[in-house]
């Protein structure tokens, strides 16, 4: 066999094996109420202040937190504690086009991972996704909405992995 026929062997194998890897990963991964699976978005949670997860039984009222997941200080202030978080309703993917809908990442009462910060006393907003990459894509946009997940051990694996800047 000529080296250049090899090279492509290989990488056409290489090719299939990729595909293979991504449609296992889809497969695999539990899907949300939505049917979409959950990851989370890495750029959200490196700019938010306060990552935690909290129980939220409905959009509009308070929410108990149950674990500060960042940072360490702050476990012992809001732990067991009630706070007020103004943005839920807001939290949901783009849409698939420009001008639809897309349903909330609130999908009932639970458990939530909520990347926050202080918008004032006890007062928290979800912090938007940053722009990165391909995100958000339009590029009117200057940042995408603000979202929340389910707090299940896969999306409380995914947080984390992720490391905060000192």
């Amino acid at each position: 066999m000529k080296p250049a026929l090899a090279r492509l062997a290989l990488a056409a194998l290489l090719f299939v094996c990729w595909i293979g890897y991504l449609a296992y990963q889809v497969l695999t991964l539990p899907p949300t109420a939505h049917g979409q699976p959950v990851i989370l978005s890495r750029p959200q949670l490196l700019v938010s202040d306060l990552d935690l997860v909290a129980g939220v039984p409905d959009l509009h009222g308070p929410v108990t937190v149950d674990k500060v997941l960042y940072p360490d200080a702050q476990r012992d202030q809001l732990e067991g504690k009630t706070i007020t978080v103004t943005n839920l309703e807001q939290c949901r993917p783009l849409p698939p086009r420009p001008g639809g809908e897309s349903p909330p990442d609130w999908t009932g009462p639970g458990p939530y991972l909520l990347p926050l910060r202080r918008s004032g006393d006890d007062t928290y907003e979800v912090v938007p996704t940053p722009p990165s990459p391909g995100y958000p894509p339009n590029p009117l946009l200057r940042v995408g909405p603000p979202r929340i997940s389910p707090a299940n051990p896969r999306t409380l694996a995914q947080s984390g992995k992720v490391r905060k800047p000192t």
